[in-house]
C-alpha cells in the first residue's frame, strides 16, 4: 500500500515537474516570437530584417502570422514612403510660391501653410504648440469674416483687404463630418504701385492738354462766330467738324480728370440720403436725353435712406441711368429700384435693352472698354463711364455687379454698406 502510494505520488511530482517545463518554454516561445513580431513591426528596413532577424519556417506555428506582419509592414511602409515623398513634392511646390497659402477646417485650425505665410504675417511656430488657429495669426476680422463666410455659403468667397486679395474655397474632405478650406492671399502692392503711376499719368497728361485743348476749342468758337456774321457757310461746314472734335476732347479730358480724382480713394465725407430725392434730381438731369429717346423710367423705393457721398451716388445713378436709356434703343423702358437689406441698401438700374453677351461681361467695368466698337461716340461715349461707377463704389467699400443676358436686358447692382 505504501508503495502504491509513493508511485503515484512520483507519477505526480514528474507530472507537475514536467508541466512547469512545458509552461517555460512555452512561455519563452512566446516571449520570443512576440519580440520578434514587435521588432518586425517597428523595422524600418523589413528585408534586413528578415534575412538577418527573422527566421521563418513552414513548419512554425507562428510562420503564417509572421508573413502576415511583414507583408503589412512591407506595405505600411511602402505607403509611409509615398505619402512623404506626395508630402515632400506638396511642400515644393507650395513653398516655391509668392502667394500665401493655408489651409484650414472649419474650426479655424491650421491645417498646413507655405513659407510666403509665414512671412505676410510675421508670424513663427513654436516648437512646443502642435495646434495654431487662425485668429493666433491673423488679427483682421475682415480675413477671418471671410473665411466664415465660406464656412456658411459653402462656395468661394473674394474680397480685396488692404494690400491683399483673398481666395476662400472649400476643399474635398476625406474625414467624414470634417471641412477643409484654402485660403489663397495675392499680394497687390506692385499693383497698385503700377496702377498709381498710370493714374498719375492720366492726370498729369489731362491737366497738361487742357490748357491747348481750351485755346483751341476758345479760338474755334470765335473764328465760328466771326465766319457766321460773314454768312460764309462753306468755310462754316469746314469749322464744323473741329469744333465738334475739341467739344469732345473737351469731354474726355473731364472724364479722365473725374476718374483720376476717384483713384486717389480719398475718405469720403459720407451723409444719409434721400434715396428719392437724389433719383429726382438725377432724372431732372437727364430729362431731356429721356424725351429724346421716349423712354419710360420706373422707380421704386423700398429703401428711403442710403449712406453715400452725395456728388459720388449722384454720379453712379445718372451713369448707370444715360447708360441704360442709351443702349436700350427707343421707347424703352428703365427701371430704378432702391432696396434696403440687413447690412447694406442696394441699387438696381435695370433695362430691356439686347443685353451684354458673356464674353464682354468680365471687362465691362474697365476704361475705356466698349461692346460694340462700331458704335458712334455719340451713342457709346468714352468708355469711361461704367469704370467710374465702379471706383465710386469701391471708395464706398461697396460692390458693382451685372447680371444681364442676350434679349433680355442688363441690370445693374450697386450695394452700399450701411
Amino acid at each position: 500500500m505504501i508503495e502504491i502510494t509513493f508511485w503515484i505520488l512520483a507519477v505526480i511530482l514528474v507530472s507537475f515537474v514536467a508541466y512547469i517545463l512545458s509552461y517555460i518554454r512555452f512561455r519563452k516561445m512566446i516571449s520570443t516570437e512576440t519580440k520578434q513580431m514587435i521588432q518586425l513591426l517597428k523595422a524600418d528596413n523589413v528585408d534586413e530584417f528578415q534575412t538577418k532577424q527573422l527566421d521563418v519556417h513552414t513548419d512554425d506555428d507562428f510562420s503564417d502570422l509572421e508573413r502576415a506582419a511583414l507583408t503589412l509592414r512591407r506595405k505600411y511602409l511602402r505607403l509611409k514612403k509615398q505619402s512623404q515623398e506626395e508630402r515632400q513634392g506638396y511642400e515644393t511646390v507650395f513653398s516655391g510660391l509668392k502667394e500665401s497659402i493655408v489651409t484650414v477646417d472649419q474650426n479655424l485650425r491650421i491645417l498646413s501653410f507655405n513659407s510666403s505665410f509665414l512671412r505676410t504675417f510675421q508670424w513663427v511656430p513654436g516648437k512646443n504648440q502642435s495646434h495654431y488657429s487662425l485668429q493666433d495669426v491673423i488679427r483682421d476680422p475682415e480675413i477671418i469674416k471671410t473665411f466664415k463666410s465660406v464656412f456658411q455659403s459653402g462656395s468661394i468667397q473674394k474680397r480685396e483687404i488692404e494690400s491683399y486679395q483673398l481666395f476662400v474655397t472649400p476643399l474635398p474632405s476625406r474625414v467624414e463630418n470634417e471641412s477643409w478650406y484654402l485660403g489663397v492671399f495675392y499680394d497687390l502692392s506692385e499693383i497698385r504701385k503700377t496702377e498709381k503711376i498710370r493714374v498719375d499719368f492720366v492726370a498729369n497728361a489731362s491737366h497738361e492738354l487742357r490748357t491747348p485743348l481750351t485755346v483751341v476749342k476758345g479760338f474755334s468758337e470765335l473764328l465760328h462766330n466771326k465766319l457766321k456774321e460773314k454768312k460764309l457757310d462753306e468755310e462754316l461746314k469746314l469749322l464744323e467738324p473741329i469744333i465738334e472734335s475739341s467739344d469732345q476732347m473737351a469731354d474726355l479730358m473731364n472724364e479722365l480728370l473725374n476718374l483720376s480724382r476717384v483713384d486717389v480713394g480719398a475718405a469720403l465725407s459720407k451723409t444719409q440720403l434721400s434715396t428719392h430725392q437724389l433719383t429726382e434730381d438725377v432724372l431732372g438731369e437727364v430729362q431731356s436725353l429721356i424725351n429724346m429717346k421716349n423712354t419710360k423710367v420706373y422707380q421704386s423705393y423700398e429703401a428711403n435712406q442710403v449712406l453715400a457721398e452725395s456728388e459720388s451716388a449722384s454720379q453712379v445713378l445718372r451713369n448707370l441711368l444715360i447708360n441704360a436709356i442709351k443702349y436700350s434703343g427707343e421707347a424703352s423702358e428703365v427701371r430704378i429700384l432702391w432696396k434696403e437689406q440687413p447690412d447694406k441698401v442696394i441699387l438696381s438700374v435695370k433695362d430691356n435693352g439686347p443685353g451684354i453677351p458673356d464674353e464682354h461681361q468680365d471687362r465691362i467695368f474697365e476704361r475705356f472698354y466698349r461692346v460694340d466698337k462700331g458704335r458712334t461716340r455719340d451713342q457709346g461715349g468714352f468708355g469711361l463711364g461704367l469704370a467710374l461707377v465702379k471706383h465710386h463704389m469701391l471708395n464706398h467699400h461697396g460692390e458693382i455687379k451685372l447680371k444681364s443676358k442676350i434679349g433680355q436686358g442688363s441690370e445693374f447692382v450697386c450695394e452700399f454698406p450701411k
